[in-house]
C-alpha cells in the first residue's frame, strides 16, 4: 500500500496515483524499537478518527484532500476517495514524523523561516535549499510535483507562498500559473523549496519499516471500513 505514495509526492509510490499544515504538533514523539502503546483513554484532539503510533489523524486532514483525489479519480466512490486521501496523503506523513521527530521540527522551523523571508520579498540564505520552479501534471515524476503540491495549488490564493507538509519534509510553495478549469491532467507551474528531514533516497524503506512498529487505533468506528485491510494486522483496541 505504501507504494501508492511514490507517484503522489517527491517519493510517493506508483500504485495510485504531503495536508496543508502550518505546524508540527509540539515535540513530536521518538520512535522506539518497541511498538508504541496507544490507549483509548488518551485525550485526542477533537475530530480525531484514527491514531497511528502517537500521531492523531483528524477527519478534517483527510477531507482536505478528498476533492483533489476525486478530481484525478472521478469514477471512484466517496468512500474510496476518503481511503486514498488517508493512505496516500496523510497516513505516511504521520508515520514519518515519528522517525526523527527532532529533525522534523527543525525542518519545519527552517521552512517557516523561509516562508517569512519569501513572503517578505527576501532571498533565502545561500547555505540551504533554494527555490526551484517546476511545471507539469501531478504525476510527472521528472518534474517532481506530486499530488500534494498539485492539490495545494488548487486552493485559495495559490500565487501566495504557503507551507505544505510533504513526505519526509516541509515545502514552501506557490503556484504562479494555474489552469482556469482544473482537469485530471492539468499542468501547473509551481515555485517551491523543500526542507527534508528524511533522506529522499531511503525514506520509503524507513517509513515502511516504522509503520510496522506502530499500532493503529481507530477512534471513530465509521472509519474502520475505510482503513484498508492491508493494515488490519496493525489495528489495536477497536472499541475505545
Amino acid at each position: 500500500m505504501f507504494a501508492l505514495h511514490r507517484s503522489l509526492s517527491p517519493l510517493l509510490g506508483a500504485c495510485f496515483l504531503g495536508i496543508l499544515l502550518t505546524a508540527c504538533e509540539p515535540q513530536l514523539p521518538k520512535l522506539s524499537e518497541e511498538p508504541a502503546q496507544v490507549t483509548s483513554t488518551q485525550n485526542w484532539p477533537a475530530g480525531t478518527v484514527i491514531v497511528v503510533g502517537n500521531e492523531p489523524i483528524l477527519a478534517s486532514e483527510i477531507e482536505a484532500w478528498v476533492d483533489t483525489v476525486a478530481l484525478v479519480e472521478p469514477s471512484l466512490s466517496r468512500r474510496n476517495h476518503l481511503r486514498k486521501a488517508l493512505t496516500n496523503l496523510v497516513l505516511h506523513k504521520k508515520v514519518a514524523r515519528q522517525i526523527l521527530p527532532a529533525e522534523c521540527e527543525r525542518a519545519r522551523q527552517q521552512a517557516m523561516g523561509a516562508l517569512e523571508d519569501l513572503r517578505g520579498g527576501n532571498e533565502l540564505s545561500g547555505e540551504g535549499p533554494q527555490v526551484t520552479q517546476v511545471r507539469g501534471v501531478w504525476n510527472d515524476i521528472e518534474q517532481d510535483i506530486g499530488l500534494d503540491r498539485w492539490g495545494a495549488a488548487r486552493r485559495e490564493n495559490p500565487g501566495e507562498w504557503q507551507l505544505l507538509e510533504t513526505l519526509g519534509g516541509w515545502t514552501v510553495m506557490r503556484a504562479p500559473s494555474t489552469p482556469k478549469k482544473w482537469m485530471p491532467n492539468s499542468d501547473v507551474t509551481i515555485d517551491h523549496v523543500t526542507f527534508y528531514y528524511l533522506d529522499p533516497a531511503t525514506m520509503k524503506r524507513e517509513i515502511e519499516g516504522a509503520l510496522e512498529k506502530l499500532p493503529i487505533l481507530v477512534i471513530d468506528q465509521e472509519w474502520r471500513d475505510i482503513l484498508p485491510v492491508f493494515y488490519d494486522h496493525l489495528v489495536t483496541d477497536e472499541t475505545p
